[in-house]
Order: structure tokens, then sequence, then C-alpha cells
């Protein structure tokens, strides 16, 4: 049997009271009983703010694939020209949660959905396939080529921007001499003289000489 005075060496080497041990054992056990446990797992289970605009931007886009790189980028946009768009990324995730949603069909469905909601979810979707965040002279891309309008003939039309290759080339021309511009007739010479035209009994005239039919 240990007395109360009779002390082990910790893992410093420090001597631990056997019962001061067990005292500490006891609390710690009583503490995770009452709720730490939960505080635990809600610190464990914290998110950083570009894992959740990279999972809110899967829901609202409908894509898994999203390039996290771009993400950050849209992201940066998003809070430099709103300092709260984190809060509201946040109350967006939460609101989704709650309400289980399968799609963001089911989210633009559901009736009674708070304005300031759909707006962060509207930039969200118009950053991904514009590749822009902001408006008007405020607007700054932040990709083209990936930008999401692209995706559904990705592999069958080239992204508009530079020619893709020779392939793509037509013919060139092949060259010609100039070719002289065409002259206006005068007015003179497209007038006719009077010793040229003739005159019908009802007053037409027309080419010859002045005489009445």
């Amino acid at each position: 049997m240990y007395s109360d005075s009779e002390n082990d060496q910790g893992a410093l080497g420090l001597p631990v009271s056997r019962r001061a041990f067990l005292v500490t054992t006891a609390v710690l056990g009583a503490w995770a009983a009452t709720g730490g446990a939960a505080f635990i797992h809600s610190a464990l289970a914290a998110t950083d703010p570009q894992t959740d605009f990279m999972r809110l931007s899967s829901f609202v886009t409908g894509r898994n694939t999203l390039d996290a790189t771009i993400g950050q980028r849209f992201l940066a946009g998003l809070a430099k020209r709103d300092a709260t768009f984190g809060t509201h990324v946040s109350a967006l995730l939460a609101y989704i949660d709650s309400q289980k949603f399968a799609s963001m069909d089911a989210f633009l469905a559901a009736a009674n959905v708070d304005p300031a909601l759909k707006s962060t979810a509207t930039h969200i979707v118009s950053a991904w396939y514009l590749g822009i965040v902001g408006d008007g002279a405020d607007a700054e891309l932040i990709t083209y080529a990936d930008s999401l309008m692209y995706q559904p003939t990705h592999g069958i039309l080239a992204v508009p921007t530079y020619g893709p290759g020779p392939l793509a080339w037509g013919p060139k021309p092949d060259a010609s001499p100039e070719s002289k511009p065409v002259s206006k007739p005068s007015n003179a010479d497209s007038k006719p003289s009077n010793a040229d035209s003739k005159t019908f009994g009802n007053g037409v005239r027309t080419g010859g000489s002045n005489e009445q039919l």
C-alpha cells in the first residue's frame, strides 16, 4: 500500500504524489463527462475559412474538383471587397447544413431564404463561372481559361483566346495585284443632250432628235 506521502517520479523526473495523481485523474474524467469531450470535438471539427469556402463552392457549383489555388484567390478577392465575407460564408454554410439541402437547386427552391444568404451564393457562383470578382470599374480578373463557363465544351472547343495552332489556321490568301477603283460617271456624261433626245406626244423625252411623233 502506498501512503499519501509516497511519491512516484513523473515524466520530467519530478516527484508526483499518488493522491495528487488520483485527484487529477478524477477531475479530468469529470470535465470530459460534463462537456469537455464536446469542446475537444468542436475544436477538432473547426475549419479555416479556405476550407469552408471550398466546401461551399462545391455545393453551389455542383462540382467536387474545383481548383483550391483559384478558390483561394477568389476568397481573397471577395474578402477584399467585403471584410465580412468570411462571416457570410459561415452563415450560409451553417444554414445549408441545418436545412440538409441536397443540392443548389433545393436551396434555390426553398421558401423564405434570407436574401443575404442568396446574395452570398450568387457572388460565389458568379466568381467561379465568370472568373471575375467585383463589378464595373472594380472588377478583377482572377482566371479566364479555367472559369467554369468553358467547362461544358472542354475538349471540344478551344477557349477563345489565342489561336490553338496551325491546324486551326485557314489558308493564306494568294497575292493579287491591286485593282483600280472604278470611276463614277460625271453628271455631264450621265445627262442626255437635247440633240440626242426625243419627245413623244405625251411629253416623254427619250434619246434622239427633237422630232414630234
